[in-house]
């Protein structure tokens, strides 16, 4: 029989035992929630309109993601490993800076709400799909998810013009799209995900029958949907991609590379020739859009009403060289307008231009900095011995690679474009952390998500320091 004291331990255990399974529990319900809310976020953020259901996702996501974040570090939530170091120290400057900005603003009170709108949002869309990518399932599921929705945008682009031909696809795809310089720039931050559908289970579907048919069938859809938007720059955003995909990944499987160098280079030749040939077509056909049918394609690149408006801009960064106008991408809408004449040119057409216009000199070099601690990374991901994560690291390079080339025309790092940059580089990154943190124990299914740390190797980046 045993004594009162043994009796009142036992009890002390056994609600110690049945308060972990409880906490347990709760956590998993929380990891499964900031995915599907994630996901539902996602998919809305390209489509325009939806604004309550898109909040509610968002902001519900957001607060499960904060919880695990509290749990990871006061309670025994899954753990979550630390970003790099200079990689946060990256984002924090450009956005330190860009929000410093506010003080000096020509606009403040619209500097401020940008502010908030870009960076606040931006950062915490960054926060919630770093914690989302907890295991292969959750980011297969939300890379499935995003390339679901851009296939069915790209489905009902074709079905409007198909029943529209003669419309102008500016106006034609606004209503779902937001317009074909948004549309295009989405497209431009998801085709680099395609391939990961063919990773091996679970961060993908693997290499088999079905999902090189869904996956060939998506790019297909994909690459259907940029055409429509006669946008000319999305053409060069997937030719640099692709080179920069095929340069990489040659260098990666070198190997491999060595036993087919002609399939590959005959592959990449034969895209080039088919998005060169695209650009000329999507040029040619937006001149006879704008009523210019009988331009070429020398003179319809000669007429861009944008060199006129790079002229003008640098006139007025050199009214402002170091500190800018304030942040915000039309912080000068009033002031080009009326010099320009032009409603279109309210801005600077240029990532880089942009934000030397809005945070001088300084405001460039962070983000420049911001964009090289991502490719780093990404860098550092492709050396990795494992396979799925040095795709992912080629994958990452080849979304900067294109989201920068696509930007050298328009300056598309806001609203929707600008939560899906961080959205795809956060999921990225995150999938990317846990992957080198928590090396893939092969099993008869295959690989699968473990926490094992071989004895006497600790990681730098251990998990278990978040």
């Amino acid at each position: 029989m045993s004594s009162p004291a043994e009796h009142s331990a036992h009890r002390s255990l056994l609600r110690s035992a049945q308060g972990a399974a409880l906490r347990n529990r709760t956590f998993a319900v929380l990891e499964t929630s900031v995915v599907v809310w994630a996901s539902v976020y996602i998919a809305l953020v390209a489509i325009t309109g939806h604004t309550y259901i898109r909040s509610i996702a968002f902001g519900l996501a957001a607060a499960f993601a904060l919880w695990l974040v509290l749990g990871a570090l006061f309670s025994d939530a899954p753990s979550i490993p630390l970003p790099d170091g200079y990689l946060v120290l990256a984002i924090l400057a450009w956005a330190g800076w860009s929000a410093a900005s506010w003080m000096w603003s020509i606009h403040p009170r619209y500097t401020l709400a940008e502010i908030g709108t870009e960076i606040g949002w931006g950062l915490t869309t960054a926060l919630v799909f770093y914690v989302a990518g907890r295991s292969g399932h959750a980011f297969r599921s939300i890379v499935t998810v995003t390339l679901a929705a851009a296939a069915w945008l790209s489905v009902l682009a074709i079905y409007a013009i198909v029943a529209h031909p003669d419309a102008d696809p500016e106006k034609l795809l606004v209503s779902q799209h937001g317009g074909v310089g948004a549309f295009s720039t989405y497209l431009v931050l998801v085709v680099p995900l395609v391939p990961l559908l063919l990773a091996p289970r679970p961060a993908g579907y693997g290499a088999g029958a079905t999902p090189l048919v869904v996956t060939a069938t998506t790019f297909l859809l994909l690459l259907a949907g940029a055409r429509i938007t006669e946008n000319r720059m999305i053409w060069v955003a997937l030719a640099v991609g692709f080179v920069t995909a095929a340069v990489l990944a040659g260098w990666r499987w070198r190997a491999r590379l060595v036993r087919a160098p002609k399939r590959w280079g005959v592959l990449l030749a034969a895209l080039l020739v088919a998005f060169a040939v695209l650009f000329a077509d999507a040029t040619l056909e937006r001149a006879h859009t704008i009523r210019m049918p009988d331009a070429t394609i020398t003179k319809a690149l000669s007429d861009d009403p944008r060199f006129v408006l790079w002229e003008h801009a640098f006139e007025r960064i050199a009214q402002r060289p170091w500190i800018g106008y304030g942040y915000g991408k039309s912080i000068l809408r009033d002031e080009f307008q009326a010099e320009l004449g032009n409603p279109l040119l309210v801005h600077a057409h240029n990532l880089f231009v942009s934000q030397w216009l809005q945070t001088g000199v300084i405001g460039v070099v962070t983000l420049v900095g911001l964009l090289g601690a991502l490719a780093l990374r990404y860098a550092r991901f492709m050396r990795a011995s494992d396979g799925t994560l040095a795709a992912i690291g080629v994958m990452g390079l080849t979304l900067l690679a294109m989201f920068v080339a696509k930007s050298m025309t328009d300056d598309f790092f806001v609203r929707p474009s600008s939560k899906e940059f961080w959205a795809c580089n956060a999921l990225l990154v995150g999938y990317g952390m846990r992957r080198l943190t928590r090396p893939w124990a092969p099993t008869r299914g295959g690989p699968r998500d473990a926490h094992v740390v071989p004895p006497g190797m600790a990681s730098p980046h251990d998990p278990r320091r978040a």
